[in-house]
């Protein structure tokens, strides 16, 4: 049970089970958790002051009853399928704190598929996370919350309580892990034997064509929609633009697009953002070489800024430059005449286009074979953070359940 992990250390639940749900007598997408997680979505959508908030109600959005039912049919196949429809049991998710969002959809997943489920977040968790922990406490006096809080606890402590980590992977049957290569090597060393998901640092990127029947306006739009949420953190949140065939008037346009938008939107990169630009250019300038587009040999990188936002035009791009991107608004462009001079990598995650993945008559099927063939997931511009079963290659609904 639940109740009966005691530690020494200190830890803080922050929502802690006094049941537990024995396995073996329940299955996935039961009508009771159903109804406890549309009605978390409900109360969410209902709470005026969360509006300043989009990344909250995105998540509301998702887990909206009519989206659960198509999740919930989807997992009804995989269950046909694969000949079951029993859960994995306890799973223990181990938050980023980088991106406050998705411990929840991660967690609210696994409730949903019947399973006991502990989350640890960070204590360097940001303020979404406090908000998301404080109406999901709220919503628990209700009872549909009180289902849910059958299936759902919530602990914070120090990444440092390794023994912490360590009973909570013997008591779990999958460990789900979200964070850099470095969190996830560490981790993975506790308990070694246990079942485990991990999702480790992706970079993801933006091929643009700017079409005529596109609006510049709203393709930037839907770009700082991408980039501005977690600083650019988020893995699948743009760290480059190449630029596919387009005029350099129109990126101008873009540009300053940007710059007229950038004021109106609720995420906001800091002054301190802006330093830490300056000094990821010039480290990826000294590790790399960076040649800057506008001139010949190796040059000393400078940032074009947009308000808060940073762009600059290099002749190559690699992956290596991507991967040691630690975001805060720094854009790395490029202007290719064909995708194939894009550098594929394991670690590259969501391509992002200003055009449907189906849409071949803007670009030519180049564009929607380039598509297909890099990273592993692509999506429209502006629909970068919106999260998927399908995550990283792994299908969530199928690991939180028995195969």
């Amino acid at each position: 049970m639940i109740h009966s992990l005691k530690f020494i250390e200190q830890v803080k639940w922050h929502l802690k089970s006094d049941v537990f749900i024995q396995p073996q007598t329940n299955l996935a997408w039961q009508d009771e958790i159903v109804d406890a997680v549309n009605g978390l979505s409900a109360f969410i959508l209902k709470q005026p002051s969360l509006k300043a908030y989009p990344e909250i109600i995105a998540l509301a959005f998702w887990f909206r009853g009519a989206h659960l039912k198509q999740l919930q049919q989807q997992s009804l196949q995989a269950s046909n399928k694969n000949g079951s429809g029993k859960i994995a049991g306890k799973v223990f998710h181990i938050a980023p704190a980088n991106v406050d969002t998705v411990f929840l959809y991660s967690a609210l997943l696994s409730v949903l598929c019947g399973n006991q489920n502990i989350v640890r977040v960070s204590e360097r968790s940001g303020e979404v996370t406090h908000i998301l922990i404080e109406i999901i406490k709220l919503y628990a006096e209700s009872e549909p919350g009180k289902t849910l809080a059958r299936y759902l606890s919530i602990v914070e402590y120090s990444a440092q309580l390794n023994n912490v980590t360590a009973q909570l992977s013997r008591w779990c049957d999958l460990r789900v892990v979200w964070g850099g290569d470095t969190t996830i090597e560490l981790i993975s060393a506790i308990e070694p034997d246990t079942k485990q998901l991990s999702f480790p640092d992706r970079y993801s990127i933006a091929l643009l064509t700017l079409p005529e029947s596109n609006s510049i306006e709203a393709t930037a739009q839907n770009f700082l929609t991408d980039i501005l949420p977690f600083n650019q953190q988020a893995c699948s949140s743009p760290k480059a633009i190449y630029w596919l065939n387009v005029d350099e008037n129109k990126q101008q346009d873009f540009w300053q697009s940007v710059q007229q938008l950038l004021p109106k939107n609720k995420n906001q990169l800091t002054m301190s953002n802006k330093v830490e630009q300056h000094i990821l250019l010039q480290k990826l300038a000294v590790s790399h070489g960076i040649e800057l587009a506008q001139h010949s040999g190796k040059s000393f990188a400078k940032i074009q800024s947009v308000g808060p936002l940073g762009h600059c035009k290099v002749k190559n791009l690699t992956a290596e430059m991507l991967i040691e991107h630690s975001g805060n608004g720094l854009v790395l462009e490029m202007q290719i005449e064909t995708p194939q001079q894009i550098e594929n990598n394991d670690k590259l995650q969501s391509l992002l286009l200003d055009v449907e993945v189906k849409d071949v008559e803007v670009k030519g099927v180049e564009v929607k074979e380039c598509a297909l063939n890099l990273g592993k997931r692509q999506a429209q511009l502006g629909k970068a953070l919106e999260f998927d079963v399908f995550w990283d290659g792994i299908n969530l609904i199928e690991s939180f359940t028995l195969n």
